[in-house]
């Protein structure tokens, strides 16, 4: 997608990129390593395009964050801590706004960024206790 749309940003002076990341492309979970590979690897392409489309004036950001309260989220582990979408999303256009190129959306976010200087852990999905 973004081949296909960056010659149209830079014919128009630029513009931005939003990759939505994950706190898991930066660790690991249990019975979802899949979903981190994809993820890491997403967070890759976002720096080395970042580098590309920036000689044509085009902002690539990418927006990392955990367990967000979507319907698939919700169904998967309805117990677990979520964020509300609307926060991340205008954390994200905030960041688009302000020029910021990684957008840590929450503090699942700001934790694996933070392990990253330390060795390999992975991330445990953390729940709302009940009664």
């Amino acid at each position: 997608m973004i081949r296909a749309f960056a010659p149209a940003l830079g014919s128009n002076g630029g513009g931005a990129i939003l990759n939505v990341l994950s706190n898991l492309s930066w660790l690991s979970y249990d019975e979802n390593n899949a979903y981190a590979v994809a993820k890491s690897a997403e967070w890759s392409l976002t720096n080395g395009v970042r580098l590309e489309l920036a000689g044509q004036g085009t902002l690539v950001s990418g927006v990392v964050f955990g367990p967000t309260a979507t319907e698939t989220m919700r169904t998967h582990a309805s117990d677990a801590v979520m964020n509300d979408p609307v926060d991340i999303v205008r954390t994200a256009l905030d960041g688009i706004e302000a020029g910021t190129t990684e957008i840590i959306a929450d503090r699942f976010g700001a934790e694996a960024k933070a392990a990253l200087s330390g060795p390999p852990r992975g991330f445990v999905l953390e729940t709302v206790p009940r009664g």
